[in-house]
């Protein structure tokens, strides 16, 4: 999270862990940003009395840590805890303030699965595939098996996690536990495509002929993947691609070359480590 500017209060000394969202918090208007930008998210696990001590403590808001305490001792509702803080500091014009209060009290109705998929979904946006797969799994197992179309959710969410982690045996095989279970167009083309990537051109188009009634969405993934690889190859990483490949063409006859292909390939090879490194951190 970016350095906040400071207009009320002072900055914490000792930061408050937002175990939720997995971020330190150093002052309150760091806490106003992440309610604006997690709101669909917030419910009443945000309203605890550590964070209430820190805002007075740490950040000497003596005053809002009263009216805090009150509110919670009255049982006010999360749209009324966070909607007090963010009137507060006003980092927000009105009509920010008003939207976060609103999407806050809409998530109240929501159920406890619906609030743990938020949760999961979170995760996969912020591309923390492992930490979403192993949530996906545990609402998995209290879904109940009627409820089709939300588990169907689940089987989709879990393919993409999947899918952006390489593995796309795993991926083909949720995303087709997915159509089966709602019949999403998308998720149908999601296990083709995953099909697709992960064997040969002979086994996929085995496959297609042996389920004739999927003949519709290879062709629609056939287009979509036809249109991706003509977007790739304007980009820097097709670019290095094929520099790459020269140096290897260069260097099978003059050692010169062959030195710098495999000095380019460590090169990218490290680029690409420590881009991994910072998916899961």
């Amino acid at each position: 999270m970016g350095q906040a500017i400071l207009e009320t209060g002072r900055e914490a000394e000792v930061p408050y862990y937002v175990e939720k969202f997995y971020v330190n918090l150093h002052s309150v208007e760091e806490l106003c940003y992440l309610f604006v930008e997690r709101a669909e998210l917030l419910d009443e696990d945000i309203m605890r009395r550590e964070l209430v001590q820190w805002l007075d403590e740490q950040c000497g808001l003596s005053e809002l840590a009263h009216t805090l305490s009150s509110l919670m001792n009255q049982n006010g509702s999360t749209m009324a805890f966070v909607g007090a803080i963010l009137e507060y500091v006003r980092l927000y014009p009105p009509e920010i303030i008003n939207y976060a209060e609103q999407t806050v009290k809409n998530n109240e109705g929501l159920s406890p699965l619906e609030r743990a998929k938020a949760k999961a979904d979170y995760m996969l946006q912020n591309r923390k595939y492992f930490t979403a797969l192993g949530q996906y799994h545990g609402l998995l197992e209290k879904i109940p098996e009627a409820d089709v179309i939300f588990r169907a959710k689940i089987l989709h969410n879990m393919g993409v996690a999947c899918a952006n982690l390489f593995l796309f045996d795993a991926a083909a095989q949720r995303f087709l536990e997915a159509y089966e279970a709602d019949g999403s167009e998308e998720s149908l083309q999601m296990h083709l495509a995953s099909l697709r990537i992960k064997g040969s051109e002979q086994d996929y188009l085995a496959y297609i002929a042996a389920h004739p009634e999927y003949h519709s969405a290879s062709l629609q993934v056939e287009r979509q993947m036809n249109r991706a690889y003509g977007q790739f190859e304007g980009t820097d990483e097709n670019r290095m691609l094929f520099t790459l490949q020269v140096f290897k063409e260069e260097g099978s006859g003059a050692g010169g070359a062959s030195v710098k292909y495999y000095q380019e390939i460590e090169k990218l090879a490290v680029e690409l480590k420590a881009a991994y490194r910072d998916m899961y951190h």
